[in-house]
């Protein structure tokens, strides 16, 4: 029987992205963390993990055991959950609004191992990026990206996702590589955003932040097309790190004016004041914001 600690343990690099964020996490010293996995990968006869100075990726066979890792993880949560929730059983109907450029087969995971937490709750998920009115129309719990506007509603901080600009080599050899925001102008972009969204990029943080403009060649609120369409050499696009993390480290994607750092943007879950204390709207976001990484880590991992 492999051993349930090495089991949790490579789970914890996964969702990490690699040993020493993991080391970190745990609070246990990277070279532990490195024998027990491998000592796992013997006892399975497997190897789940490849590696190099630079990558960490998961094998085909590495996914899946990835996959019951997770479900194990799961169970273990049920179990707490049982004792936590004795004398407060979560259950009720949740009407959730999640915008479109989120991964929806990332979502539907997340939704999946939330209900085997929580048989008793009932989802209602929605893809919009229409700004819902939460009590108007019937929506428990809102996820959106930042920055937000003042209101009644309560708004949670989920997680941050460090935007980077990114383009293919193809596209840079055949229209030259932007030295300055200001050089933006002169090259097509390709747009994650909404029929609302202008095509200005916000590049820069702080006192060294500009509103960049280009030539907007395509706009879509996928950010799986988006990244298609840079590969394919259309254009220029913003894109969050995690996203596009393979691509730059094979060099199928070039990141761009590195001298300006952009602020990362945040996600938020939004709810109204009048449910702040609905057990259930809390149990989901805390659900939400621990996995969302972790479903995140194993995606950009797959090989």
């Amino acid at each position: 029987m492999p051993d349930l600690n090495g089991m949790m343990l490579f789970a914890a690099v996964v969702r990490a992205k690699g040993f020493s964020q993991a080391a970190r996490e745990t609070g246990m010293p990277k070279s532990t963390i490195s024998r027990k996995v491998a000592q796992l990968e013997e006892q399975l006869g497997v190897r789940l993990l490849q590696r190099d100075t630079r990558n960490l990726s998961l094998t085909q066979v590495g996914v899946l055991f990835y996959q019951h890792c997770n479900s194990i993880s799961d169970e273990i949560e049920a179990a707490k959950a049982t004792i936590e929730n004795t004398h407060n059983d979560v259950s009720g109907s949740l009407r959730i609004a999640i915008p479109v450029s989120f991964s929806q087969e990332l979502i539907a995971n997340l939704c999946s191992s939330f209900m085997r937490l929580y048989p008793k709750v009932e989802l209602d998920v929605q893809f919009t990026d229409s700004d819902v009115g939460l009590v108007g129309e019937g929506y428990d719990i809102a996820i959106k990206y930042g920055p937000l506007q003042s209101s009644d509603l309560v708004a949670r901080l989920l997680f941050e996702r460090q935007p980077i600009l990114v383009a293919s080599p193809n596209y840079l050899k055949s229209n030259g590589t932007p030295a300055t925001p200001q050089d933006l102008t002169q090259h097509s972009g390709i747009l994650l955003g909404t029929s609302r969204s202008a095509p200005i990029w916000p590049v820069g943080k702080g006192s060294h932040k500009t509103m960049a403009s280009f030539k907007r060649k395509v706009r879509v609120n996928s950010a799986v097309m988006v990244k298609q369409l840079v590969l394919d050499d259309f254009g220029i696009a913003m894109l969050s790190h995690s996203v596009c993390k393979n691509e730059l480290a094979s060099g199928a994607l070039v990141p761009l004016l590195q001298e300006w750092p952009i602020e990362a943007f945040k996600v938020y879950g939004v709810y109204s004041s009048r449910r702040q204390l609905a057990t259930n709207i809390s149990v989901f976001l805390d659900f939400f914001t621990k996995r969302f990484s972790s479903q995140e880590s194993l995606q950009s991992l797959m090989m």
